[in-house]
């Protein structure tokens, strides 16, 4: 058998270190959890952790940008192309609000963190989730769903993500029912964004049988 490269054992034990972190922050929370902590669990030496990870916020937001990745690429795979918008939007809102009710402790912490990022702490995906959700009411309106549709789709996917953060935030404090079962909690979040998207969308002109 032909030993790993160097390039791949470097990814493995980023992967390695990334997912002992992630585990000790959901064991312990993230202000209980050391550098040592997770270079114990990870089997790795603490120098090694710096080597892949600058600190701790560092290990923070991999966890965090990680998970996210997971839930994007979820949405993608699976949404129906030939649902309606309100569905597919409402479908987009629920997977990623099931990465956040996994764990609300620790996601409110990510996301309070992730909100103003230092250079190199922010996060590449979110262009492309927009231009994936920009895409969406641009079929929405080769349908006839929507009568207009300004700046090929993006201003509409800026204020979608925008109504997805409101909910998010008040999912995360509370206000929407207790976080204790993921898929209920994530359930009532993306029903209260489908009725404001809605909302958002009828100044599109949205048109419903």
């Amino acid at each position: 058998m032909t030993p790993p490269r160097r390039s791949e054992q470097k990814l493995a034990t980023r992967a390695q270190i990334r997912d002992a972190a992630r585990a000790r922050f959901v064991e312990v929370g993230y202000e209980g959890t050391t550098i040592r902590d997770v270079a114990r669990a990870a089997g790795v030496s603490v120098g090694s952790v710096h080597v892949h990870f600058k600190d701790k916020r560092a290990l923070l937001f991999a966890c965090f940008y990680e998970g996210i990745r997971g839930a994007v690429a979820e949405i993608w795979a699976t949404i129906d192309r030939d649902a309606p918008l309100l569905d597919q939007l409402a479908r987009c809102g629920r997977v990623l609000y099931r990465a956040y009710a996994e764990h609300p402790e620790l996601s409110r912490v990510m996301f309070r963190e992730s909100l103003f990022p230092a250079p190199g702490e922010d996060d590449d995906n979110l262009e492309p989730f927009l231009v994936g959700v920009a895409e969406l009411h641009r079929a929405a309106l080769a349908r006839g769903e929507l009568e207009r549709l300004p700046q090929g789709g993006m201003l509409a996917a800026r204020a979608f993500f925008a109504v997805y953060i409101a909910v998010l935030i008040a999912g995360l404090s509370g206000h929407l029912g207790p976080c204790d079962d993921a898929d209920a909690a994530a359930e009532r979040w993306a029903a209260e964004l489908r009725d404001l998207v809605e909302l958002q969308l009828r100044g599109l002109g949205l048109r419903t049988s």
